[in-house]
């Protein structure tokens, strides 16, 4: 019996119904993200205790919500966080964690917003000992004030491995107003923050907070 060659298909030329739903569906709005850069302000945001996954000094007489600005009285090293920057994330906290002491001693405040709720972050990081302030930063409602999430413009349709719906690493030095003094952001993953840079930064900060307060 004769073949009818026009009503053949390879499998490779039709995509199964399972992996087509798989992938996300990219926006029709292609707009970018647009991460603030120093000498900008930070827009305000507020700090839930239900999302304070660890305490320090910055977030102890916390109760309710309050703006990040009635929280604290110093410069403010905000780090963003996520589980599924996988080992990238992992090196974050371990440079974080290195580098905490020199931040508290230089007079600043650290505080890591996260992508992740609190159960998840402590059974992700159960291997650290983590001692600065951490805040879950649901919806990535901080993330998006920051320019580093829109989605518009999400990871995992330019970084490979990356299959979550998370911003990019940022990390800031603020001051108590929120203006922005030292802007770290890392789109591609490729250029994580220098530890010597932000120090620097957190010190000018810390001398022209002691300034004002001393006129």
């Amino acid at each position: 019996m004769a073949t009818n060659n026009n009503n053949l298909y390879r499998y490779a030329d039709i995509a199964p119904e399972f992996e087509v739903e798989f992938f996300p569906k990219r926006s029709q709005d292609r707009t970018p993200i647009n991460p603030l850069q120093a000498g900008e302000h930070l827009p305000t945001f507020h700090i839930h205790k239900k999302n304070i996954i660890a305490t320090s000094d910055t977030l102890k007489s916390l109760n309710g919500s309050l703006p990040v600005t009635q929280v604290i009285d110093r410069p403010l090293v905000l780090a963003f966080h996520s589980i599924h920057w996988n080992n990238y994330g992992n090196t974050l906290l371990e440079k974080l964690q290195e580098v905490y002491a020199d931040i508290r001693v230089l007079g600043g405040q650290l505080l890591v917003a996260t992508t992740d709720d609190k159960q998840t972050f402590e059974n992700a990081t159960a291997q650290y000992q983590l001692p600065f302030a951490t805040i879950y930063d649901q919806y990535n409602g901080i993330a998006k004030k920051a320019g580093l999430y829109a989605s518009t413009d999400p990871i995992w349709d330019r970084v490979a491995g990356i299959e979550a719906d998370v911003p990019v690493p940022g990390i800031y030095v603020l001051t108590p107003s929120l203006k922005i003094v030292y802007a770290s952001v890392d789109k591609w993953f490729d250029q994580p923050f220098a530890k010597e840079a932000l120090l620097e930064a957190l010190e000018a900060a810390s001398r022209e907070q002691e300034h004002a307060i001393a006129i």
